[in-house]
């Protein structure tokens, strides 16, 4: 992901808690998607808002964002969370609903976490 895109992003973000005066999921969410999509795009991949997804244990999830090859394959997913929400107990809660490796990308503070 360029530099620029993540420049892009974090002024947005700046931006919408200027004019809005809060940081919360549903504020920072359109932003994070449009990163996402422009990401997807110049490397010539496809973002997905909603893609339903098959988890090892035989249910249909369906992420926030999905991002594919050109041949249906994901090569990641995006859950939104509220900047109040536990990360940590959410992490758990994924990891044991879907049986996948979770990434959590901590916007409100620009940490990463991966567990």
């Amino acid at each position: 992901m360029s530099q620029q895109l993540i420049n892009q992003y974090l002024s947005e973000i700046d931006r919408l808690r200027k004019f809005s005066g809060l940081a919360n999921e549903q504020i920072i969410r359109p932003a994070f998607r449009r990163l996402l999509d422009s990401w997807a795009s110049s490397d010539r991949l496809v973002f997905l808002e909603e893609y339903p997804v098959q988890t090892s244990l035989k249910t249909t999830v369906y992420p926030d964002g999905t991002v594919l090859h050109d041949i249906r394959v994901p090569l990641g997913y995006w859950e939104a969370k509220d900047t109040r929400d536990d990360l940590d107990e959410e992490t758990r809660r994924i990891t044991l609903t879907s049986k996948t490796r979770t990434t959590i990308i901590r916007t409100g503070n620009t940490n990463v976490s991966t567990s």
